[in-house]
């Protein structure tokens, strides 16, 4: 066959089966990445399939060699009256497409945000000016504002959004940057041939099928990607389980050796002691001393609040939530292991007391998504790092306050502690804005539970106080001060801790 014939050939798809062909492939894209959307819920393909499916409504009728286009034949002056509205409509269709894609958003918040909005006035303007043409059976209306109206800016915005995802950093940016500029300069020539009177459609069809086939390997991709970041993730996660797991192991033994420690110096102390009362009041001391530790390091790994944390880092990996999944999991890392440190420990600085707090209130705040105001204020002649006190003393108080007052509140919700010198003490009050304890009580009444897990933490917290200044020539104190506002209804809950330094 000669070159003109191969041309001729090729200037008429609708004769020589290639609409047909283009036509099917549509629609196995089309159906299947509408299955693949169903499957995963990812944006990118629903919007893939709804641009190869209008495509398809744009051509498929156009072979005379087509079982379908046959079925429609009665309704060719119909279907041409929907040409310009199916354009506008997989124009539309194709930007949100890309916007998904590469996930501009992420790059630029503002202009993505004006683009939707100006799709989004774009279809409704589209439906006012179909119902204008039906009513009027005039599709000159459509013609002109399609060509003249919304040809020219979606083409102008294209090559800018272009130009946006070119400087972008998207990691599949190449896919769409080459089917899109491909497809946008073949057919613009395709239609400048058309508009001169020497048609030669079999570009558009082959820049359509080079476009889609880009795409769809271009969102194979994508999710190759999102299951390896997702993959990471998850490993990332194992691995600082190990870690805790082996941190926990390592105190698990050392307090066997303590615990076996203590057990010689009893068995030693009977031996030593004559009179039955004396040895009756050291036993119940050093097991006393036991049960507290054993007790703080059971406070200290609540398993209920492990077990919200790891869900709250699982679900922001299913989300695909990566800033917050590294800063939820950075800090419940580090939290973890300064919480099994301490436990070995029988008193730290009130510096390092005051960091871990703080850390166990961001881990906290960030699954009450960060609504929680908590502010630390400290007075200048205060020493941080040379007052001592019990480690986590502060935690079961603080998890109070954040559980039973600021959880149940609407509103602003502020938690604060504030450390003054008030010799031979050093004054720690925590207090927060939360619902009171009477509401806080009547809550779990109704819920049928009891006080008996926040009354637990805060005799152990007392009992570890006691044992801690038994040494000292002052004791230690808490008081207890429900909060009311000018109308007398509840406003929060103060406490109030003296931990004698001297």
């Amino acid at each position: 066959m000669s070159a003109s014939n191969w041309i001729q050939a090729l200037s008429e798809p609708q004769e020589n089966g290639i609409v047909v062909f283009i036509s099917g492939f549509l629609f196995a894209l089309g159906i299947y990445h509408l299955l693949l959307y169903y499957q995963n819920k990812i944006k990118s393909y629903l919007f893939y399939a709804i641009y190869a499916l209008l495509v398809l409504a744009y051509t498929f009728h156009r072979s005379k060699h087509f079982i379908l286009a046959d079925m429609v034949a009665g309704y060719h002056s119909s279907i041409e009256f929907l040409y310009d509205p199916v354009k506008w409509l997989y124009s539309t269709v194709y930007m949100f497409f890309a916007l998904s894609f590469v996930d501009l958003d992420q790059y630029y918040p503002k202009f993505t945000k004006h683009l939707k909005l100006f799709l989004k006035s774009g279809l409704g303007i589209l439906g006012v000016l179909l119902l204008i043409a039906i009513v009027l059976h005039n599709k000159q209306i459509l013609d002109i504002a399609y060509n003249f109206g919304f040809l020219p800016i979606i083409f102008i915005l294209s090559l800018y959004i272009l130009y946006l995802i070119y400087r972008s950093k998207s990691p599949v940016k190449y896919y769409l940057l080459i089917g899109a500029g491909s497809y946008l300069l073949i057919t613009t020539y395709s239609h400048y041939l058309t508009y001169t009177g020497r048609p030669f459609r079999i570009l558009f069809y082959g820049a359509t099928a080079f476009e889609m086939i880009l795409f769809a390997l271009g969102l194979g991709y994508k999710q190759k990607l999102i299951y390896a970041e997702k993959n990471l993730w998850q490993e990332l996660v194992i691995k600082e389980h190990k870690k805790n797991l082996l941190i926990k192991e390592d105190l698990t033994k050392k307090l066997g050796e303590e615990v076996s420690h203590n057990k010689k110096q009893i068995k030693t102390l009977k031996q030593e002691k004559r009179i039955a009362e004396q040895k009756k009041l050291a036993l119940a001391y050093s097991k006393q001393i036991l049960q507290l530790r054993l007790q703080a390091v059971q406070a200290q790994m609540n398993p209920h609040f492990l077990f919200n944390a790891l869900n709250a880092i699982k679900n922001f990996i299913i989300k695909n939530d990566q800033k917050k999944a590294v800063v939820y999991l950075s800090k419940f890392a580090k939290l973890i292991r300064i919480v099994l440190e301490h436990a070995k420990l029988s008193e730290t600085s009130l510096n390092e007391e005051l960091e871990l707090i703080q850390l166990y209130v961001d881990v906290e705040n960030i699954r009450f998504n960060n609504t929680i105001d908590f502010m630390i204020e400290i007075d200048d002649d205060v020493n941080l790092y040379s007052v001592k006190v019990p480690p986590m003393i502060f935690q079961s108080l603080i998890e109070n306050a954040i559980w039973h007052g600021l959880a149940p509140k609407t509103g602003k919700k502020k938690l604060s502690m504030k450390i003054s010198t008030n010799f031979p003490y050093i004054k720690v009050i925590i207090e927060d804005n939360g619902i009171g304890r009477e509401k806080a009580e009547e809550i779990r009444l109704q819920k049928n539970r009891t006080l008996k897990k926040e009354s637990m933490g805060i005799k152990i917290t007392e009992e570890r106080l006691a044992v801690y200044t038994q040494a000292f020539k002052h004791k230690f104190k808490i008081n207890f001060i429900d909060l009311y506002d000018d109308q007398n209804q509840p406003a929060g809950t103060r406490v109030e801790i003296f931990i004698p330094v001297a």
